[in-house]
């Protein structure tokens, strides 16, 4: 194990050589992190978005130089870094002028890897569960005595929101592989929580898919170590060195970290931790889910393994209120609950229908969902049609599309995906625009009805209306 102290000199660790950044895109999920973590240590930041929006508004409010629009007689500075997204093209004005100025251009996840460079960091790769058990590994870390930073794929108001900048040494990222952006990451510790097929334009075989993942775990410093669930396919260790160690999570007897005693309290699980074969106190999460039992035990064997007592960082995991949009709860002013998640893939959907029918029993589920691109909504209607088939009611919004032909959103329609969940006996029905899902909510909830809010599009914008009427 590992001794914590005091960050790196530098611009938020050795790999930057300037405390100057721009961001073109501030306002992305990746990006708003990324701006306040290096804000958070430092460094001069500002940043522009196309359109104006909360994210902007709040940055702006934390200090951060922020505008909407493209506006190049703005940027200040010489010799700095111009960080853009994959949206923002290079031969953007603002980036332009950066770069006449002297600033190096990079690609938000090539600065992110710089960043990982810099730092001791803990990366949290995984089809599913990586925001939140990045968001859990940095509550232990905290609970014993650690500071540090942070990059998450999603808002956690306990930790200062998805991106902050402390005084250690010690950088947890949340690891994504789309477009193989963790293979720009440089870890000491490298999680993987599952591999599943989710983005099918990055991976059209399992097999591409799982390389993806072992290139990922090459990446890992000489010394480190390398944490997987026990059906991660062995394929994806192959690429590791023989210097990284190999720690395996999960329910079988010869997992190095696994749970025993797992306790069902109305949804909410307590386990007792067995960590390289020390007993440790019960751990009673405040998350809801089965599913967040393996991703604690990622956590506390990262936090040990970054040199953290590992009772102090049962308490930090034990005390983690959770990411926002993951089984995010809302009580209306008629006393009607409401279940606002994430999950845009049917191992997602399933996870939080279970834990819905565990947290709440004897409710009638009434979901409301807007699938998330139409490729993965084609490739994978069978198994959405199988989990939407057993909540009570479905309605499916319009398919939220992203990066995709016309050719693709031509391919399959929210109304396959209806006659599909029919087809499996369920009790479904297309909404069209999400703007129409408050009404029609309003129009089939009955009495006592647990109302979910299901995707990774714009349907939280659904929110604020179904709660009215709640």
């Amino acid at each position: 194990m590992t001794e914590h102290g005091t960050a790196p000199a530098g611009a938020a660790g050795t790999s930057f050589a300037s405390r100057r950044f721009h961001f073109v895109g501030v306002a992305g999920a990746g990006m708003s992190g990324l701006a306040r973590l290096l804000g958070g240590t430092g460094n001069e930041v500002s940043g522009s978005d196309a359109s104006g929006g909360p994210v902007l508004l709040r940055l702006i409010e934390e200090g951060i130089d922020a505008w909407v629009g493209c506006q190049p007689a703005r940027i200040a500075g010489a010799d700095g870094y111009v960080i853009r997204s994959a949206a923002v093209p290079g031969g953007d004005a603002e980036v332009q002028e950066c770069v006449r100025r002297g600033f190096t251009s990079l690609l938000y996840a090539e600065a992110v890897g710089r960043l990982s460079e810099g730092r001791r960091t803990l990366a949290i790769a995984g089809t599913h569960g990586k925001t939140t058990t990045t968001g859990l590994t940095v509550a232990a870390l905290r609970a014993a005595g650690f500071d540090p930073s942070h990059l998450i794929g999603g808002e956690v108001p306990e930790l200062g929101g998805n991106g902050r900048g402390g005084a250690g040494p010690e950088f947890v990222v949340e690891a994504c592989e789309f477009n193989r952006s963790f293979h720009n990451l440089r870890p000491f510790g490298a999680a993987i929580l599952n591999v599943d097929h989710d983005h099918f334009d990055c991976y059209p075989s399992t097999d591409e898919l799982v390389d993806a993942f072992a290139g990922y775990l090459a990446r890992v410093r000489p010394g480190g170590a390398a944490f997987v669930e026990e059906s991660v396919p062995r394929a994806g260790l192959a690429s590791l060195r023989n210097d990284v160690r190999i720690l395996t999570v999960g329910a079988g007897l010869w997992a190095d970290i696994r749970a025993v005693d797992v306790r069902d309290d109305l949804g909410r699980f307590s386990f007792v931790p067995i960590l390289h074969g020390q007993r440790l106190p019960r751990v009673q999460l405040t998350l809801a889910g089965r599913h967040n039992v393996p991703n604690a035990l990622f956590a506390l064997g990262l936090a040990h393994f970054a040199g953290a007592d590992p009772v102090a960082a049962c308490i930090g995991i034990a005390g983690f209120a959770g990411v926002r949009r993951r089984f995010e709860l809302h009580q209306g002013s008629r006393g009607g609950l409401l279940v606002n998640d994430y999950a845009h893939h049917p191992a997602e959907i399933q996870a939080v229908l279970q834990a819905a029918r565990r947290r709440f029993p004897g409710r009638r589920l009434l979901v409301a969902f807007q699938p998330h691109q139409f490729q993965r909504t084609l490739c994978l209607l069978p198994q959405f049609a199988e989990v939407l088939a057993t909540a009570d009611v479905t309605l499916v919004a319009d398919i939220y599309g992203a990066r995709e032909s016309t050719a693709m959103q031509a391919a399959v329609s929210a109304a396959d995906l209806v006659q599909a969940v029919r087809a499996r006996g369920g009790r479904c029905e297309p909404v069209g625009d999400v703007d129409a899902v408050p009404a029609r909510v309003a129009d089939l909830r009955g009495d006592g009805d647990l109302v979910l809010v299901l995707g990774a599009g714009d349907i939280d914008r659904a929110v604020g209306g179904i709660l009215a009427g709640l």
